[in-house]
This record gives C-alpha cells, sequence and structure tokens, in this order.
C-alpha cells in the first residue's frame, strides 16, 4: 500500500502530510470528494455528518445521522465510515475522504487489538476502505470541511434509531460555505 515517487514514500490510501490545503480544493475529474465530520455534545450525544461534491464543487449529496451516545473519535471514524457506505451504494468508484480528525485517521490507519474500543466501525471502515475501487483519505483543517461540521451538527435535531438523513441539494444552512469554497475553487 506504499509508493516510492521522488525518492519518498508515501502510502497510497492515507495522504496525511502531503499538502495541506489552504482552503477548499476540488478532486481531479472524475473523482468526487466527501467531507466528513463527528459531532459531540452535552452528554456524549452524538452525529456526523458530510457532502459529496464533483470535481467542478458541484453538491451531489449532503447527510447527517444522529449516532447516539459515542466520544469525538468514535463519531469521526464512524463519519468517515457512512461517507464511504453511502458512495459504495450509489456506485462512485473513485473518492477522496477529507476529515479533520487526526486522531480518527491514525486508529483507521494503526493495526488495533479485539479489545479495542473502537474496534468494530474500524473493522468496517477499514472494509471498505480496501474494497476495490480507489480511495484516499485526507486530514485537512475545520475551514475546509465547514459544509460537513455544520450537517454534522444538524444530526443531533434527528432520532437516533433513524437512517442516515440525505440531502439531495445544498442546505439552506451551508449555502455561504458552500458558495465560499465554489468561489475560491472554481472561480
Amino acid at each position: 500500500m506504499e509508493n516510492a515517487s521522488d525518492q519518498t514514500l508515501t502510502h497510497q490510501i492515507f495522504n496525511i502530510g502531503r499538502n495541506v490545503e489552504k482552503s477548499w480544493t476540488p478532486p481531479p475529474t472524475n473523482v468526487v470528494r466527501i467531507d466528513v465530520d463527528g459531532s459531540v455534545c452535552h452528554h456524549l450525544q452524538a452525529a456526523c455528518g458530510g457532502v459529496m461534491r464533483d470535481s467542478q464543487g458541484r453538491w451531489l449529496l449532503g447527510f447527517h445521522k444522529n449516532l447516539g451516545l459515542h466520544g469525538v473519535v468514535e463519531a469521526e471514524i464512524y463519519a468517515i465510515w457512512l461517507g464511504l457506505n453511502l458512495a459504495n451504494q450509489m456506485g462512485i468508484r473513485k473518492i477522496q475522504i477529507y476529515s479533520d480528525s487526526l486522531d480518527a485517521i491514525n486508529a483507521i490507519m494503526r493495526d488495533y487489538h479485539a479489545d479495542h474500543p473502537f474496534r468494530e466501525i474500524i473493522g468496517k471502515t477499514r472494509d471498505l476502505l480496501y474494497s476495490d475501487w480507489s480511495v484516499e483519505l485526507h486530514y485537512t483543517s475545520r475551514r475546509n470541511i465547514s459544509c460537513a461540521d455544520y450537517l454534522a451538527k444538524q444530526g443531533h435535531d434527528f432520532d437516533a434509531d433513524a437512517d442516515a438523513f440525505l440531502i439531495p441539494s445544498v442546505s439552506r444552512g451551508c449555502l455561504d460555505m458552500f458558495l465560499r469554497d465554489r468561489m475560491v475553487c472554481c472561480a
């Protein structure tokens, strides 16, 4: 899973430390970018959310889900898993996932023991990551995934037993953030 180019060893899925983006950047042509985030509020009530966009910065799908009682790292891992799972269901084969949680990315990257508290969601996420498709996992700042952050917080307002709520067009609450991203990247 590693690649040597220009005398540097890089991982083909986990692109940590490469070029950290300064602002939201679109994926290459025929690749879908999925920004994801987790949110935990009072009493460990967790939710996650995300947004899928194409190479022109166009909104493909937003989503959020109330997760119930979980910690923040687990919520971040659930966000990554949910984004991958939805992309898989939609038949998307080339994906870039962006998260602002190095803890979640590290948990997925590293070997974990049978007694790890997040082993189930880490295992499910790894199964999807290593499926027969092209997936890259990137770290970015919260500012660059502001729509996903907004949607994750919205997930708290829904029933924890419900499926993920899918948002087919730009959510009014993140319209300004979405337009800012498009103006920076695709002007």
